[in-house]
Protein backbone atom coordinates (compact mmCIF):
# COMPACT_ATOMS: atom_id res chain seq x y z
CA UNK A 1 0.00 0.00 0.00
CA UNK A 2 1.24 3.57 -1.53
CA UNK A 3 1.57 6.60 1.73
CA UNK A 4 -1.67 8.17 -0.07
CA UNK A 5 -3.58 5.13 -0.30
CA UNK A 6 -2.79 4.57 3.57
CA UNK A 7 -3.44 8.59 4.25
CA UNK A 8 -7.25 7.77 2.65
CA UNK A 9 -7.69 4.74 4.14
CA UNK A 10 -6.58 6.63 8.02
CA UNK A 11 -8.60 9.64 7.30
CA UNK A 12 -11.81 7.22 6.57
CA UNK A 13 -11.41 5.20 9.39
CA UNK A 14 -10.29 8.00 11.94
CA UNK A 15 -13.59 8.73 14.63
CA UNK A 16 -14.90 12.11 14.22
CA UNK A 17 -14.58 14.63 17.25
CA UNK A 18 -16.95 17.89 17.49
CA UNK A 19 -15.69 20.46 19.64
CA UNK A 20 -17.69 23.15 21.67
CA UNK A 21 -19.67 24.51 18.09
CA UNK A 22 -21.28 21.21 18.07
CA UNK A 23 -22.63 21.15 21.44
CA UNK A 24 -24.77 24.58 21.38
CA UNK A 25 -27.44 22.58 19.21
CA UNK A 26 -28.26 20.00 22.20
CA UNK A 27 -28.23 22.82 25.06
CA UNK A 28 -30.45 25.18 23.21
CA UNK A 29 -33.15 22.94 22.87
CA UNK A 30 -33.00 21.12 26.80
CA UNK A 31 -33.29 25.09 27.28
CA UNK A 32 -36.83 25.71 24.75
CA UNK A 33 -38.03 21.87 26.71
CA UNK A 34 -37.65 23.45 29.62
CA UNK A 35 -39.14 26.47 28.57
CA UNK A 36 -41.91 24.86 27.08
CA UNK A 37 -42.62 22.59 29.91
CA UNK A 38 -42.67 26.33 32.58
CA UNK A 39 -44.70 27.52 30.45
CA UNK A 40 -47.21 24.12 30.61
CA UNK A 41 -46.96 24.23 34.35
CA UNK A 42 -48.39 27.74 34.47
CA UNK A 43 -50.95 27.07 32.18
CA UNK A 44 -52.23 24.31 34.42
CA UNK A 45 -52.16 26.87 37.82
CA UNK A 46 -54.44 29.05 36.39
CA UNK A 47 -56.66 26.64 34.84
CA UNK A 48 -56.84 25.21 38.61
CA UNK A 49 -57.06 28.92 40.16
CA UNK A 50 -59.64 29.48 37.76
CA UNK A 51 -61.66 26.07 38.45
CA UNK A 52 -61.45 26.72 42.11
CA UNK A 53 -62.38 30.69 41.79
CA UNK A 54 -65.21 29.54 39.77
CA UNK A 55 -66.42 26.29 42.28
CA UNK A 56 -66.48 29.18 45.13
CA UNK A 57 -68.63 31.24 43.51
CA UNK A 58 -71.11 28.86 42.27
CA UNK A 59 -71.13 27.16 45.89
CA UNK A 60 -71.80 30.37 47.65
CA UNK A 61 -74.71 31.67 44.89
CA UNK A 62 -75.70 29.21 43.28
CA UNK A 63 -75.74 25.75 44.64
CA UNK A 64 -76.53 24.85 48.29
CA UNK A 65 -79.41 27.10 48.68
CA UNK A 66 -81.44 26.87 52.00
CA UNK A 67 -84.47 24.91 51.55
CA UNK A 68 -85.94 23.00 54.60
CA UNK A 69 -85.01 24.03 58.29
CA UNK A 70 -85.65 21.91 61.22
CA UNK A 71 -84.87 22.04 64.93
CA UNK A 72 -84.59 19.01 66.99
CA UNK A 73 -84.00 18.87 70.87
CA UNK A 74 -86.11 21.59 72.38
CA UNK A 75 -88.78 20.86 74.96
CA UNK A 76 -89.87 24.08 76.14
CA UNK A 77 -90.23 26.55 72.90
CA UNK A 78 -92.01 25.67 69.58
CA UNK A 79 -89.60 25.39 65.94
CA UNK A 80 -90.90 28.59 64.15
CA UNK A 81 -90.11 30.00 66.93
CA UNK A 82 -86.36 29.50 67.31
CA UNK A 83 -86.06 28.91 63.38
CA UNK A 84 -87.76 33.09 63.28
CA UNK A 85 -84.91 34.03 66.46
CA UNK A 86 -81.78 32.14 64.12
CA UNK A 87 -82.12 34.72 61.41
CA UNK A 88 -82.08 32.03 58.88
CA UNK A 89 -83.66 32.45 55.76
CA UNK A 90 -84.81 30.07 53.37
CA UNK A 91 -82.97 30.25 49.69
CA UNK A 92 -79.79 31.62 51.65
CA UNK A 93 -76.71 29.83 51.42
CA UNK A 94 -75.86 27.40 53.96
CA UNK A 95 -72.37 28.03 53.40
CA UNK A 96 -72.62 32.09 54.28
CA UNK A 97 -74.57 31.33 57.54
CA UNK A 98 -72.43 32.33 60.62
CA UNK A 99 -72.49 30.14 62.96
CA UNK A 100 -71.57 31.67 65.94
CA UNK A 101 -73.44 34.77 66.03
CA UNK A 102 -76.34 32.37 65.24
CA UNK A 103 -75.87 29.91 68.30
CA UNK A 104 -74.67 33.15 70.66
CA UNK A 105 -78.52 34.98 69.69
CA UNK A 106 -80.44 31.59 70.73
CA UNK A 107 -78.81 31.17 73.98
CA UNK A 108 -79.16 34.43 75.14
CA UNK A 109 -82.54 34.60 74.21
CA UNK A 110 -83.81 31.17 75.75
CA UNK A 111 -82.87 30.45 79.14
CA UNK A 112 -83.92 26.72 79.04
CA UNK A 113 -80.63 26.64 75.92
CA UNK A 114 -77.57 25.64 76.68
CA UNK A 115 -75.80 24.79 73.53
CA UNK A 116 -76.65 25.02 70.15
CA UNK A 117 -75.19 22.87 66.93
CA UNK A 118 -75.97 23.58 63.24
CA UNK A 119 -75.76 20.93 61.26
CA UNK A 120 -75.54 21.11 57.14
CA UNK A 121 -77.33 18.04 55.72
CA UNK A 122 -76.56 18.68 51.48
CA UNK A 123 -77.85 19.22 49.20
CA UNK A 124 -80.47 21.99 51.14
CA UNK A 125 -80.99 21.26 54.86
CA UNK A 126 -79.91 22.97 58.12
CA UNK A 127 -80.80 21.11 60.82
CA UNK A 128 -81.11 23.21 64.50
CA UNK A 129 -79.71 20.54 67.12
CA UNK A 130 -80.73 22.47 70.64
CA UNK A 131 -79.20 21.51 74.20
CA UNK A 132 -81.70 22.02 76.80
CA UNK A 133 -80.31 22.75 80.27
CA UNK A 134 -82.46 20.60 83.40
CA UNK A 135 -82.79 22.56 86.34
CA UNK A 136 -81.14 21.15 88.89
CA UNK A 137 -82.84 23.05 92.06
CA UNK A 138 -85.65 25.69 92.88
CA UNK A 139 -84.97 28.64 95.50
CA UNK A 140 -88.20 29.83 96.97
CA UNK A 141 -88.93 33.64 96.25
CA UNK A 142 -91.94 33.82 98.03
CA UNK A 143 -94.10 34.32 95.29
CA UNK A 144 -93.22 31.33 93.22
CA UNK A 145 -90.29 29.26 92.61
CA UNK A 146 -87.00 30.23 90.37
CA UNK A 147 -85.82 27.58 88.72
CA UNK A 148 -81.95 27.11 88.42
CA UNK A 149 -78.84 24.98 86.25
CA UNK A 150 -76.51 23.29 87.62
CA UNK A 151 -74.04 26.23 86.42
CA UNK A 152 -76.66 28.71 88.40
CA UNK A 153 -78.32 30.31 85.20
CA UNK A 154 -81.59 30.99 86.02
CA UNK A 155 -84.29 28.89 83.71
CA UNK A 156 -87.51 30.01 84.99
CA UNK A 157 -89.56 32.89 87.45
CA UNK A 158 -92.11 32.84 89.14
CA UNK A 159 -93.18 29.20 88.80
CA UNK A 160 -96.44 28.69 91.14
CA UNK A 161 -95.69 24.91 91.47
CA UNK A 162 -92.33 23.37 92.16
CA UNK A 163 -91.79 20.31 89.99
CA UNK A 164 -91.88 16.85 90.86
CA UNK A 165 -88.62 15.76 92.75
CA UNK A 166 -87.29 19.57 92.45
CA UNK A 167 -85.42 20.13 95.36
CA UNK A 168 -85.68 23.98 97.56
CA UNK A 169 -82.20 25.27 97.43
CA UNK A 170 -80.89 27.33 100.63
CA UNK A 171 -78.14 29.50 101.29
CA UNK A 172 -78.66 32.07 97.83
CA UNK A 173 -78.62 35.85 97.93
CA UNK A 174 -82.36 37.33 98.53
CA UNK A 175 -82.20 39.28 95.06
CA UNK A 176 -82.54 36.79 92.27
CA UNK A 177 -81.57 37.84 88.93
CA UNK A 178 -83.77 38.26 85.62
CA UNK A 179 -84.64 35.12 83.86
CA UNK A 180 -81.52 34.03 81.36
CA UNK A 181 -78.64 35.49 83.66
CA UNK A 182 -76.77 34.22 86.39
CA UNK A 183 -76.59 34.17 90.35
CA UNK A 184 -74.50 36.86 91.65
CA UNK A 185 -71.16 36.54 91.72
CA UNK A 186 -71.00 35.85 95.47
CA UNK A 187 -73.23 32.45 94.99
CA UNK A 188 -70.92 31.57 92.76
CA UNK A 189 -69.40 28.58 95.50
CA UNK A 190 -72.91 27.65 96.68
CA UNK A 191 -73.33 27.17 92.73
CA UNK A 192 -70.62 24.51 92.64
CA UNK A 193 -71.49 22.62 96.44
CA UNK A 194 -75.20 22.07 94.88
CA UNK A 195 -74.11 20.58 91.84
CA UNK A 196 -71.74 18.58 94.32
CA UNK A 197 -74.62 17.56 96.28
CA UNK A 198 -76.80 17.23 93.27
CA UNK A 199 -74.14 14.72 91.68
CA UNK A 200 -73.62 12.32 94.51
CA UNK A 201 -77.83 12.24 94.58
CA UNK A 202 -78.04 11.06 91.17
CA UNK A 203 -75.20 8.51 91.22
CA UNK A 204 -75.96 7.13 94.76
CA UNK A 205 -80.02 7.45 94.23
CA UNK A 206 -80.74 9.10 97.32
CA UNK A 207 -84.62 9.67 97.61
CA UNK A 208 -84.42 11.34 101.24
CA UNK A 209 -84.41 15.07 100.95
CA UNK A 210 -86.93 17.82 100.14
CA UNK A 211 -84.52 20.85 100.94
CA UNK A 212 -80.35 21.37 100.15
CA UNK A 213 -79.41 23.96 102.97
CA UNK A 214 -76.28 25.42 102.03
CA UNK A 215 -75.97 28.00 104.40
CA UNK A 216 -73.38 26.86 105.95
CA UNK A 217 -70.30 25.68 103.79
CA UNK A 218 -68.77 23.47 106.50
CA UNK A 219 -72.17 21.81 107.59
CA UNK A 220 -74.13 21.16 104.53
CA UNK A 221 -77.33 19.92 105.25
CA UNK A 222 -80.47 18.07 103.63
CA UNK A 223 -83.66 18.04 105.22
CA UNK A 224 -86.63 15.35 103.91
CA UNK A 225 -90.20 16.69 104.74
CA UNK A 226 -90.41 17.22 108.48
CA UNK A 227 -88.98 14.15 109.62
CA UNK A 228 -85.23 14.29 108.92
CA UNK A 229 -82.15 17.23 109.23
CA UNK A 230 -79.57 15.46 107.61
CA UNK A 231 -76.08 16.97 108.23
CA UNK A 232 -73.26 16.20 105.92
CA UNK A 233 -70.47 18.64 106.70
CA UNK A 234 -68.10 19.47 104.07
CA UNK A 235 -68.35 18.63 100.77
CA UNK A 236 -66.35 16.21 100.59
CA UNK A 237 -66.93 12.43 100.45
CA UNK A 238 -71.00 12.95 99.54
CA UNK A 239 -71.48 9.99 97.77
CA UNK A 240 -70.14 7.68 100.41
CA UNK A 241 -72.21 9.36 103.11
CA UNK A 242 -75.33 9.38 101.73
CA UNK A 243 -74.80 5.82 101.18
CA UNK A 244 -74.47 5.53 104.60
CA UNK A 245 -77.42 7.70 105.90
CA UNK A 246 -79.50 4.97 102.87
CA UNK A 247 -78.27 2.09 104.60
CA UNK A 248 -78.96 3.26 108.30
CA UNK A 249 -82.78 4.97 107.37
CA UNK A 250 -83.37 1.34 105.22
CA UNK A 251 -82.11 -1.12 108.03
CA UNK A 252 -83.44 0.91 110.53
CA UNK A 253 -87.39 1.59 109.20
CA UNK A 254 -86.35 5.42 110.11
CA UNK A 255 -89.18 6.57 107.75
CA UNK A 256 -91.84 4.93 109.77
CA UNK A 257 -90.53 5.30 113.15
CA UNK A 258 -87.94 8.61 113.92
CA UNK A 259 -88.01 11.92 113.68
CA UNK A 260 -85.22 14.43 114.56
CA UNK A 261 -81.39 14.36 113.11
CA UNK A 262 -79.54 12.11 110.97
CA UNK A 263 -75.86 13.28 111.50
CA UNK A 264 -73.26 11.73 108.80
CA UNK A 265 -70.71 14.61 109.21
CA UNK A 266 -68.41 12.27 111.14
CA UNK A 267 -66.06 9.99 109.54
CA UNK A 268 -67.55 7.15 108.34
CA UNK A 269 -70.36 7.07 111.09
CA UNK A 270 -73.87 7.73 111.55
CA UNK A 271 -75.01 8.93 114.42
CA UNK A 272 -78.59 10.30 115.02
CA UNK A 273 -80.87 12.73 117.18
CA UNK A 274 -84.37 11.80 118.07
CA UNK A 275 -86.64 14.68 118.62
CA UNK A 276 -90.67 15.04 118.29
CA UNK A 277 -90.25 16.89 114.44
CA UNK A 278 -87.80 18.85 112.31
CA UNK A 279 -88.76 22.63 111.43
CA UNK A 280 -86.57 23.18 107.86
CA UNK A 281 -85.49 26.48 107.47
CA UNK A 282 -87.41 28.89 105.53
CA UNK A 283 -86.46 31.70 103.35
CA UNK A 284 -86.37 33.79 106.04
CA UNK A 285 -84.67 32.27 108.63
CA UNK A 286 -82.90 28.46 109.45
CA UNK A 287 -84.83 25.91 111.18
CA UNK A 288 -83.33 22.72 112.34
CA UNK A 289 -83.37 20.22 115.04
CA UNK A 290 -83.17 20.75 118.98
CA UNK A 291 -79.46 20.73 120.84
CA UNK A 292 -79.32 17.21 122.77
CA UNK A 293 -75.99 15.58 122.42
CA UNK A 294 -75.22 12.76 119.97
CA UNK A 295 -75.65 9.47 120.57
CA UNK A 296 -75.14 6.77 118.16
CA UNK A 297 -78.26 4.92 117.43
CA UNK A 298 -77.88 1.98 119.78
CA UNK A 299 -77.69 4.71 122.60
CA UNK A 300 -79.91 7.39 121.21
CA UNK A 301 -82.71 8.24 123.33
CA UNK A 302 -86.65 8.39 121.93
CA UNK A 303 -88.11 11.50 121.09
CA UNK A 304 -92.06 12.43 122.47
CA UNK A 305 -93.84 9.49 121.07
CA UNK A 306 -91.29 7.86 119.34
CA UNK A 307 -90.54 3.65 120.35
CA UNK A 308 -86.85 3.37 120.92
CA UNK A 309 -84.82 1.82 118.26
CA UNK A 310 -82.08 -0.43 118.31
CA UNK A 311 -78.96 -0.48 115.49
CA UNK A 312 -75.57 0.92 115.86
CA UNK A 313 -73.87 3.51 114.12
CA UNK A 314 -71.58 2.53 110.89
CA UNK A 315 -68.53 2.27 111.15
CA UNK A 316 -65.82 3.23 108.70
CA UNK A 317 -65.17 0.53 106.24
Amino acid sequence: MSRKQKRRSDKRGAPHHYGRTNERPASAAGKKHRRRRGNNVLWYLLILAFMVTTTIILTTTVFFKIKTITVTGSEHYDDRSLIISSGILLEENMFRLKDGQIKEKLIEEYSYIAAVKIRRRLPDTIILEITEADPAGAIDAGAGYTLISGEGRVLECNTPVLPEEMPVVMGFSEETPAQGSYLDETDSENVKRMRLVMDAVEKTGFLYFNIIDLSDPYNLKLYYQDIFEIVLGTDTNLEYKLELVTEVIEAQDLVASFHGIIDASYDGEVWTRPSGSVTPPSSTGQGGGDSQTDAPISESAPGEGQQQDSGSSIPES
